[in-house]
């Protein structure tokens, strides 16, 4: 018989045997377990992944409404520029990955030129991550932000930004613009 002893721990091959090892496994489930929890909470600690509570909180600050559809969160944030009033709808994706920032800053007209909606799709080069996109008969700028290393200064940070392209982008999609021919 092998055995190994220090004045707290005692340890043979006999605690080895066959019979004691699911017993063994589920010790040492229950340690990895531990250990990854333990590194879960300190990774969030630290500005890890924000969970829809998370982001939530760390949009309270700016008077957020939040709408619960079908089990999915999306919270949405209001924002004036002189005359021009809206909205940013934040939501994370389904799988918790990425935090969608979206802005629907106009109605697109019945018609609107080729050269506008050309000056759209170029100036999406300049913005990228962030993009304009249609949806329905909504102009839309999106910015998908990746939901890692999350704080909630992070959070205002890309808030300020979508922000700041929808009103630096402002003559490419006011109203006068889109219905030029």
């Amino acid at each position: 018989m092998i055995s190994l002893e220090s004045k707290s721990l005692k340890f043979s091959l006999s605690t080895l045997h066959p019979s004691r090892w699911p017993g063994l496994f589920s010790l040492l489930a229950l340690a990895i377990t531990l250990v990854l929890a333990s590194a879960t909470v300190r990774a969030n600690a630290q500005g890890g992944a924000f969970n829809t509570q998370q982001l939530g909180d760390a949009l309270t600050s700016y008077g957020k409404n939040t709408v619960t559809d079908n089990g999915h969160t999306e919270y949405t944030v209001q924002f004036h520029k002189d005359q021009w009033k809206s909205s940013v709808t934040i939501s994370l994706s389904p799988n918790g990955k990425v935090i969608w920032m979206d802005i629907e800053p106009a109605q697109m007209p019945d018609r609107a030129s080729a050269a506008t909606l050309a000056n759209l799709l170029k100036k999406n080069l300049e913005l990228g991550p962030m993009f304009f996109s249609l949806d329905g008969r909504w102009l839309r700028l999106s910015y998908p932000v990746p939901n890692s290393d999350m704080s909630e200064a992070k959070i205002k940070a890309f808030l300020t930004a979508v922000i700041g392209s929808a009103v630096e982008t402002m003559p490419l999609w006011d109203q006068r613009t889109l219905g030029a021919n």
